[in-house]
């Protein structure tokens, strides 16, 4: 996933352009999938990301009015929307504390219960893991507009390849630029939309509305290191998580140690942090971040240390080293 990390975040972060731009993907009634440009005739509903984003919304605030009507309109203190960006799906998130409290409780209880205690977690052990855990949220959200449904089922058969499973019964041409994981920035944009719609709530003090990634398009460690900083500002986000606030200090100690090195070693020690992999000794997966930040401390190097990675491309590294301290060289040209 390091490669992956990298390629990501630098989207999120602006730090690249999306691809595919100008580009559409043609889907048929004869269930056939092609790439076309923009100068080719457009014979179909076309599908643009803000299409998808104003659709989503609709989806947010239909989701927010249901809560609220259902009677749970107390203590809440968080609202996600956690988006796939290789299968095409969206799920929306909404928690509040007295729902938390039921899950540790009933959680805590049945441990309590089991022959063995020594094991048992404690409540605020539970009360941690459980907070920002998605899955196991009582108020989950499903039902989206049937147009967003079914423009993602169309997506979902693009992005796997399986133009079998199209059922459509006329074009659909899709902004290629779709299959860049702009489903992230969308639903990011859709957060900041949602600002006003987030008054109706009766939130906590440290009440987070976010974007999470699914397991296999990034995950927690997208999440928390990109995604929610995205959504919210440094002073909420370690307010609502206040682990992630030792974290980043803690990572930024790390990295003042490294910065008083000289040039060379610095390359080096962040070029055997890569090698090593998330599970490394300085792994930034150790601080709940990612090799992007590995890749954002090479670009801060500047021009003077391009001899120092190029003779480490000269030796012999793993694939995925390989690619970010090439995307670093090349970023570096670019200035």
């Amino acid at each position: 996933m390091s490669g992956y990390d990298v390629h990501i975040s630098k989207l999120i972060n602006g730090r690249r352009a999306l691809e595919g731009t100008g580009k559409y993907m043609r889907c048929t009634p004869d269930q056939t999938i092609v790439e076309i440009d923009s100068g080719t005739a457009i014979d179909g509903i076309v599908v643009s990301a803000k299409d998808v984003e104003d659709a989503l919304y609709e989806y947010c605030t239909a989701a927010l009015e249901d809560y609220i009507a259902e009677g749970n309109n107390s203590d809440v203190y968080t609202f996600s929307i956690h988006t796939d960006t290789y299968h095409g799906s969206y799920i929306i998130y909404i928690n509040n504390l007295e729902s938390l409290n039921q899950s540790v409780e009933q959680t805590l209880s049945r441990s309590l219960q089991q022959k063995n205690r020594r094991n048992n977690p404690t409540r605020e052990q539970l009360y941690y893991e459980y907070k920002y855990a998605e899955g196991d949220y009582s108020f989950m959200y499903e039902d989206m507009p049937e147009r967003l449904e079914n423009w993602l089922s169309v997506f979902w058969c693009i992005s796997v390849e399986e133009p079998r499973h199209l059922e459509i019964d006329q074009n659909y041409l899709f902004e290629k630029t779709l299959f860049d994981s702009q489903l992230f920035l969308i639903a990011i944009d859709v957060i900041q939309r949602l600002q006003q719609a987030f008054q109706k709530l009766n939130r906590t003090d440290d009440f987070i509305a976010y974007v999470s990634a699914a397991d296999g398009g990034g995950g927690d460690y997208l999440t928390t290191s990109q995604l929610i900083r995205k959504c919210v500002s440094k002073e909420q986000l370690y307010k609502a998580m206040p682990d992630i606030k030792e974290m980043d200090n803690a990572f930024e100690q790390a990295v003042y140690a490294v910065q008083q090195k000289p040039l060379p070693e610095q390359v080096k020690h962040w070029v055997a942090v890569i090698e090593k992999g998330e599970f490394g000794k300085n792994s930034p997966y150790n601080f709940s971040k990612t090799d992007y930040e590995v890749y954002e401390q090479l670009m801060e190097l500047g021009e003077e240390a391009v001899p120092c990675i190029q003779e480490h491309l000269d030796n012999k590294l793993k694939q995925e080293t390989a690619w970010i301290l090439e995307t670093v060289l090349q970023d570096q040209r670019k200035g």
